[in-house]
């Protein structure tokens, strides 16, 4: 058993709220009893808006958001997406949660949610929702304007992450906010299926919905959001930017998870990307190789950057796949990994014995900081999920030992699924500082080709000279072997 990791037998990891004294303590209790209390009145209910209005104002304001992030994430709560819309763009000086990155999520998020039309039987009910759809359009074109690049790419992986949690489903609504062509239709395309009378009032209903978006959308398309955006030099109103190669990829990806009506998308849709002049059969080609082999744009979702201090909670379901991959790492996770990340990430600050900047062991202290940093109950002893958790953070942050064993975990399977694609990406990261041991592994993997890897000989030989260069020792004594069977050959003429 690698020391310093708990060994969770639970189906999923939880988010709590954030703790750092008695007061926090209580809440995060008062929490866990009020969503036991949802789960055992009766029917199991789910929480819901008014769940975290209640929670937000009897327990705490992270508790309501909890609440609201939950609903939202995994049930697509149009209110709740547009209530955590509002508190993390709130720019008041009293406000703690600003984050613009997470405000345009939520709002983007809204504008396309599949409830909106739950609550417009009523005029007055209808004027609550337009208003709220319209102040989530105008904010996500504020912070078009105010985010930075990196902000608003950083804001469609987290958006994307966020769909690709909602199972079959996320992917197919991805597939949709992507795909070019989905739009009005005229009746006339002479499959009707067994009544035209019902498919042609569900095409009244697209038809509705269409018009709907469209006109909502079409004065940001012109005047000043237009012109505000060209004189900041950003070329599209949303940070979901329409690419048919992409919707393909997110149809198939649905497709090969058994959605039923995925095939019906790619049916629509293929034949038309297929039939451009210019690539259409490659783009279409590439995007069902890229569908078996991708993974979601972050391991974690992540902890956010705001006053509060409160992480952000990653609402995902925990898949069987992850689960088994989870399992594996009390066994296969590399000596020291986690020690080397936390020392990475600051929480760590005993140095190994007489090495400078190095890590020392993992201990119990540098476990509880990092756990209540992240909004986790600090017990001392890290869960199997906390430890990924912890290589992942320190990976993204450029810690590029960190990036060779979470590229290493990839390959393995251990703590992710296996994806040799991911595993590839880090190795690069990591080899990219010149780290000896990622440019091996990146070697291995161009010499092995492995699913979703061109094999390449050539590159992986390069590869392989360059981390004996580095100082990688096994590759090291293998090129020594090299040289020396090549010295000791025969002399030729013109050769000293």
């Amino acid at each position: 058993m690698w020391r310093g990791v708990r060994t969770s037998t639970r189906k999923g990891f939880g988010w709590g709220m954030a703790v750092g004294g008695q007061r926090n303590r209580w809440a995060f209790a008062l929490g866990a009893l009020l969503a036991a209390g949802l789960l055992l009145s009766g029917n199991i209910a789910r929480a819901d808006y008014t769940d975290g209005v209640v929670a937000w104002s009897r327990i705490s304001p992270q508790a309501g958001i909890r609440i609201w992030r939950k609903a939202a994430w995994r049930d697509d709560d149009f209110l709740s997406e547009i209530k955590l819309g509002d508190v993390y763009g709130d720019e008041r000086g009293d406000s703690k949660y600003y984050d613009p990155v997470e405000s345009y999520v939520w709002y983007y998020l809204a504008t396309v949610s599949a409830r909106i039309g739950e609550n417009i039987g009523d005029r007055y009910a209808r004027r609550v929702i337009s208003n709220d759809y319209n102040r989530a359009l105008n904010q996500q074109q504020k912070f078009m304007l105010l985010m930075t690049a990196a902000q608003r790419e950083d804001a469609r992986n987290r958006i994307i992450y966020i769909l690709s949690c909602r199972g079959a489903g996320g992917f197919i609504k991805l597939g949709q906010i992507h795909a070019t062509n989905l739009g009005y239709d005229d009746g006339h395309g002479g499959n009707f299926g067994d009544s035209p009378d019902t498919y042609r009032g569900l095409g009244g209903m697209w038809n509705s919905q269409y018009n709907f978006r469209r006109n909502a959308r079409s004065a940001y398309s012109r005047g000043d959001a237009a012109q505000a955006r060209r004189m900041m030099g950003i070329p599209n109103d949303s940070v979901i930017v329409p690419n048919d190669g992409e919707a393909l990829m997110y149809f198939h990806i649905a497709a090969n998870m058994g959605h039923p009506l995925a095939n019906e998308y790619l049916r629509g849709l293929d034949p038309a990307v297929r039939g451009s002049r210019w690539l259409g059969p490659r783009i279409s080609q590439e995007a069902n190789e890229k569908a078996r082999y991708w993974a979601p744009p972050y391991e974690f979702y992540p902890l956010g950057d705001n006053d509060s201090g409160v992480p952000y909670s990653d609402e995902c379901y925990i898949t069987l796949d992850r689960q088994a991959a989870l399992a594996k790492v009390s066994a296969a996770l590399p000596a020291g990994a986690t020690a080397q990340a936390l020392w990475f990430l600051g929480w760590s600050t005993t140095p190994r014995p007489g090495v400078v900047a190095r890590p020392g062991p993992l201990d119990k202290r540098a476990v509880q900081r990092f756990q209540a940093a992240v909004g986790h109950e600090p017990s001392g002893l890290l869960t199997n999920a906390e430890a990924v958790l912890a290589i992942e953070m320190a990976a993204r942050k450029g810690d590029a030992s960190s990036q060779n064993t979470l590229g290493v975990m990839y390959a393995k399977g251990v703590g992710v699924p296996t994806n040799y694609v991911r595993a590839a990406y880090w190795f690069q990261k990591a080899a990219d500082q010149r780290y000896a041991a990622a440019i091996y592994h990146l070697g291995v993997l161009y010499k092995a080709g492995p699913a979703g890897i061109k094999q390449d000989l050539a590159r992986a030989d390069n590869l392989f000279t360059a981390s004996a260069l580095a100082g990688y020792r096994p590759t090291m004594n293998q090129l020594a072997q090299l040289l020396a069977t090549a010295n000791a050959g025969p002399h030729r003429e013109g050769h000293h």
